[in-house]
């Protein structure tokens, strides 16, 4: 037994963090394995904290749909979430049913984020931003994790992947510079994962007096990206709303409901 489980760590600690998390969800599941699983359990969870992976409770049976069908969705496109990631996403949006407008993804990539808004927005209208030939632009904040062109996808595909969900616009182009949401709409979520400092900076200011009371957006990267964080810590200085890191990568902002006047005040602006 000890050295099943010298060779299984061994396994965990030499493996990309893909691979060891492909290797957990065989091994909880294989009827091949022998010996205890609560003393593989024990050697699982070790080893994911070696990596750093976070592990997600599937005692729920609510919270195990959604770990099921992002899974669903990541083998069936490359999706850069993870699994906890797009649990926080999900529930997200499905937290702000109550709250009153649209949905806005803004750096869509291959569709498997936004597949997850769909499973989780109701009727709501769902717009969808993105290039579709990469990062437009990079500057030297961006460049220790990003390139010009990186992330570049099929819009055709995109479409293609999200035909069967209603209420879904889909936009080319560089936003907000060249493309922005059809009429005067209001919002109750955001999601952004656009990667860049200039990026994130001119969404914020784009959707911010856009959203409505008890929205929230979700940006991926704030804890990754220098630019991404530097972006959101300066946008929000003056602002009453915290910004709460999340697991992972991702940051969360809850527009308040408090007046101008009030703000202010409180502000010292």
């Amino acid at each position: 037994m000890g050295m099943i489980a010298k060779s299984i760590l061994s396994i965990i600690k030499a493996k990309s963090k893909s691979t060891i998390k492909k290797f957990i969800r065989w091994t909880m599941t294989s009827k091949m394995l022998v010996f205890p699983r609560r003393i593989f359990a024990r050697i699982i969870i070790y080893g994911i904290q070696t990596k750093g992976l976070v592990l997600i409770s599937y005692s729920d049976s609510d919270r195990k749909k959604v770990i099921e069908l992002t899974h669903k969705i990541k083998n069936e496109r490359e999706m850069l979430l993870a699994d906890n990631e797009a649990y926080q996403l999900f529930m997200a949006v499905r937290r702000t049913e109550k709250i009153q407008g649209d949905i806005a993804e803004v750096g869509v990539y291959k569709g498997g984020s936004a597949k997850i808004i769909c499973e989780a927005k109701g009727n709501k209208f769902l717009h969808l931003f993105d290039t579709f030939n990469g990062i437009p632009n990079v500057e030297e904040i961006d460049k220790v994790k990003f390139f010009k062109g990186q992330y570049k996808a099929s819009i055709e595909e995109v479409k293609n992947y999200l035909k069967q969900y209603n209420n879904v616009l889909i936009y080319e182009g560089i936003f907000p510079d060249d493309v922005v949401p059809e009429g005067d709409s209001r919002f109750s979520f955001i999601h952004l994962d656009v990667d860049t400092y200039k990026s994130t900076l001119k969404c914020l200011k784009y959707f911010y007096p856009r959203i409505n009371p008890g929205g929230i957006i979700i940006s991926h990267d704030y804890i990754s990206a220098p630019g991404v964080k530097k972006a959101i810590d300066e946008f929000f200085k003056d602002k009453i709303e915290p910004v709460v890191e999340l697991s992972g990568s991702q940051c969360l902002i809850v527009k308040s409901g408090l007046s101008d006047d009030y703000l202010a005040g409180n502000l010292g602006v």
